[in-house]
């Protein structure tokens, strides 16, 4: 059923005019009736939903200090325009080679660092293999001075051992010419026991063997307190020599090292170049000023996107059932159009709970849309193409249904019809006319069925 129609009375009898005067009733023949009229057509209709909303950013960007510094200049205010690539912050340039400066200081005190570590470790490792070296010669060394110093003392105690035995034999022998005391034997044999005697303590060969057997201990005793101290090095650079996870935490240090001393100077020389816009937008905050010190990830300024536009809108739960993602609009800002679409179609109703919030976003918008603005938005809610159409004027309804007057022979002819889609000035007719056919209909007087017209 139609929204927009008129409803006919049914009158009883012939539809004519009459006037009472002078107390009698007079009859006027039928005159024609002067009418519009509208040759039923083919074309589109377009449904709308009418909506106010306000123009916002569909992107926006803070801008954060990217290192600690000063700011020299700030080049923009709140609600200044700008463009992609824009100037707006510029840091004071000879800080930064003073940081710069610094950073290559440290990098160069860290690589002398690891540089002694690496020294160190070397000398370490040199001092361990020497002392294994040495170990090794020495043990070899100390077995052989032990050897030749038992050698030596079984040779010596084997001498004595000679001289012990011969004495013992000229002992024997003077016993057996103690019965002669005034012979000569006698008195030999006791001068070669004076002389065995002497022997025992002055024996060339024996003295020549301890000689040697104090020199082989000298020796010994060398070897063995060098083995001590070999030892004790060797212990001690075990523990300070480093291991093969050390030396891979040292490079990674190194590298680490490095990398973030790189890393920070690549950060201080794109600072130099400043803080640019990255879009065209507007200048939403600014939160610094210029001589101010600002430390890594302070605030700088904030920018709204005019690239991308959307008139944010709250639609109510009745019309909200007609929206639709992707459908076509027109949005009127400060008397300008421009063409969008349906963005997005939030899922829950808003804070207010009096609707659901909906984004138009604009196809083309340009420099003269202002940030915050209302906006009025004709959302294309539902078409209809090649649909036969007529005026809603000419619509009208009854009992039976909807109902038009077409021109017939100089008089209106009543036709019921089946009706679709309809906007505010047009309604598609789905059977009952033809394209050609003559709708008609009076602003200010009813037509009926049979009554004389004339078209204009």
């Amino acid at each position: 059923m139609a929204l927009k129609k008129k409803v006919t009375m049914t009158i009883l009898g012939v539809a004519t005019a009459a006037v009472l005067a002078g107390g009698g009733l007079k009859m006027y023949s039928n005159a024609a009736m002067s009418v519009t009229s509208y040759v039923v057509d083919r074309g589109e209709i377009v449904r709308t939903l009418e909506i106010n909303g306000n123009v916002e950013s569909e992107n926006s960007k803070s801008f954060y200090a990217d290192i600690d510094g000063r700011i020299a200049t700030v080049y923009v205010k709140e609600g200044d325009r700008v463009k992609k690539g824009d100037l707006l912050v510029a840091y004071d340039n000879a800080k930064i080679d003073e940081l710069i400066e610094l950073t290559n200081m440290s990098a160069a005190v860290d690589q002398e660092n690891y540089n002694s570590a690496v020294q160190a470790d070397s000398r370490i490792a040199g001092l361990n293999a020497e002392a294994k070296r040495n170990l090794k010669v020495l043990d070899t060394q100390i077995n052989d001075y032990q050897a030749a110093i038992a050698q030596l003392e079984s040779d010596i105690a084997y001498k004595r051992a000679q001289i012990a035995d011969h004495g013992a034999a000229l002992q024997i022998s003077l016993i057996e010419w103690a019965d002669k005391p005034d012979s000569e034997e006698y008195e030999e044999l006791q001068k070669q026991i004076a002389s065995n005697t002497a022997e025992m303590q002055s024996n060339y060969e024996v003295i020549e063997m301890q000689k040697q057997l104090n020199e082989l201990s000298a020796h010994l005793a060398a070897c063995k307190e060098y083995k001590a101290e070999m030892t004790s090095q060797k212990a001690s650079t075990v523990t300070a020599t480093m291991t093969a996870a050390d030396k891979d935490k040292l490079e990674a240090v190194k590298a680490l090292n490095e990398f973030e001393a790189q890393k920070k100077i690549a950060e201080l020389e794109e600072a130099k170049k400043g803080i640019r816009a990255e879009f065209d937008g507007v200048v939403s905050a600014v939160n610094v000023t210029e001589d101010s010190y600002v430390g890594k990830g302070g605030l700088l300024l904030t920018i709204d996107s005019t690239e991308n536009i959307m008139v944010k809108l709250n639609v109510n739960k009745y019309d909200i059932v007609n929206l639709h993602p992707e459908q076509s609009a027109n949005v009127s800002i400060k008397g300008k159009d421009y063409s969008g679409r349906v963005e997005r179609i939030s899922n829950k109703t808003a804070a207010n709970d009096i609707g659901v919030d909906v984004e138009i976003k604009l196809d083309q918008p340009d420099d003269d849309i202002i940030l915050g603005l209302e906006a009025k938005a004709k959302v294309n809610t539902a078409s209809v193409n090649d649909a036969i159409r007529i005026p809603m004027d000419a619509l009208n309804y009854d009992e039976k249904g909807d109902y038009v007057y077409i021109a017939g022979d100089k008089k209106a002819v009543k036709k019921y019809i089946e009706t679709g889609m309809q906007n505010d000035d047009m309604i598609e007719v789905l059977s009952g006319l033809n394209a050609g056919d003559c709708v008609i209909w009076n602003d200010s007087q009813e037509l009926s069925e049979g009554v004389n017209i004339k078209v204009d």
